[in-house]
């Protein structure tokens, strides 16, 4: 019941109405609501601070004449009442009463709308270990998983919608446009609100993040929004792990070279299917690991080709046909062991298919001995290790 000394007043007519505090806890006191005639418009408004400090000096309550409007509200009129957003998120929808010829009417109650608060996020991939942090698949994506719970103080019924940001922390931030390098977005995550109880419903966000994705800390803030288009944000961070991955052709063949000549270049491709810039670190064998051949022949007198005969550049191309000579000073012997040499070959930067950025040429040829005969194999082993 509101009692409210009104005699000294005149020409005026009172909506009076309470706000009662949000579930979360927070006071309506200080909140400002504003009154409306929707006949007129919402432009032709007033407003009122509820509690002690404004017009109804109550806990909770407002009180405005609506007969200070601009088109003075009359009996019949409808009026509409709902609190303002100071930038806390903190409103309600409206509720409205019609103006009786009593000295004032009473609007029907309000509740200051909590926003949905995002809950024990936890990010991950499919592989078990290690957990928690994420690890990228070379050469395609990999799904990474931000979960967790929104408590929605107002029931779960009223939410409408989870999206969630994955993004590079050292690079980018939540309103940045996609980039598979550092950022992606899902606007349509999971949403379970059978889970819990009537103010807890589980969501997902899938994210298929690719394999050049940046390596370092990354962050999934995931934003809950209400059905009054008023949202919480939450968040959690991970780590994407380093990524050494490389791919090379199958096979590299020299095609047929006679004894005692250089074959021709040969050019072996290598991509980069990580997430960090690599060297390159080289070594071959004929038979077995260490053997000190590059190739195994099935003709000869000798049937073996030894490893200094096989020869890479990693930086330039030397077309044409080269003497042994030649063939010695422009390209540097395979060894059996493994040699790191450097490449600085780059992951990839661009989304754009028709942009190759990791990829770089490597340059091979082998020189033939005398008594070696008929087909030949061996192995050229390529690892990639971080620049």
């Amino acid at each position: 019941m509101f009692i409210f000394n009104l005699q000294t007043i005149s020409a005026a007519h009172y909506m009076v109405g309470v706000v009662n505090d949000a579930l979360d806890g927070t006071s309506a006191n200080g909140y400002e609501v504003v009154l409306w005639n929707p006949a007129n418009g919402i432009d032709d408004n007033l407003t009122d601070i509820i509690g002690p400090s404004g017009n109804s000096g109550a806990n909770n309550t407002y009180m405005i004449d609506c007969e200070l409007l601009n088109t003075p509200c009359t009996i019949g009129d409808e009026i509409r009442v709902k609190v303002l957003n100071n930038g806390s998120d903190y409103i309600t929808d409206y509720v409205n009463a019609t103006v009786t010829g009593a000295g004032f009417d009473i609007m029907p109650n309000l509740t200051l709308n909590s926003p949905p608060v995002p809950l024990n996020i936890t990010l991950d991939d499919s592989f078990s270990i290690p957990s928690g942090e994420i690890d990228l698949t070379p050469a395609t994506t990999t799904d990474v998983f931000c979960s967790g719970v929104i408590y929605e103080y107002d029931g779960d019924s009223s939410l409408i919608n989870v999206s969630a940001r994955f993004f590079d922390n050292s690079t980018s931030f939540y309103e940045d446009i996609d980039d598979k390098n550092y950022h992606y977005a899902n606007d349509t995550c999971e949403l379970n609100i059978s889970y819990g109880n009537s103010n807890e419903s589980f969501f997902n966000c899938t994210f298929s993040v690719e394999y050049y994705a940046n390596s370092g800390n990354w962050t999934c803030e995931v934003k809950a929004y209400d059905n009054l288009s008023i949202s919480g944000r939450g968040g959690n961070a991970t780590k994407i792990n380093p990524l050494l991955a490389i791919s090379v052709p199958s096979t590299l063949d020299y095609g047929t070279v006679n004894a005692t000549e250089v074959s021709l270049e040969q050019i072996a491709n290598v991509t980069n299917m990580g997430n960090v810039m690599m060297n390159l670190s080289l070594s071959g064998y004929a038979v077995s690991e260490g053997d000190g051949l590059a190739m195994n022949c099935t003709l000869g007198s000798i049937k073996n080709i030894s490893i200094d005969y096989e020869k890479y550049n990693l930086t330039a191309s030397n077309p044409g046909e080269l003497t042994l000579s030649e063939f010695e000073v422009n390209y540097t012997n395979l060894t059996s062991n493994s040699v790191t040499e450097k490449f600085n070959l780059d992951y990839r930067r661009n989304d754009t298919s028709a942009y190759i950025d990791d990829t770089n040429a490597t340059y091979w040829r082998i020189y033939v001995p005398v008594g070696v005969a008929g087909t030949c194999t061996g192995n050229i082993v390529f690892g990639a290790v971080q620049s």
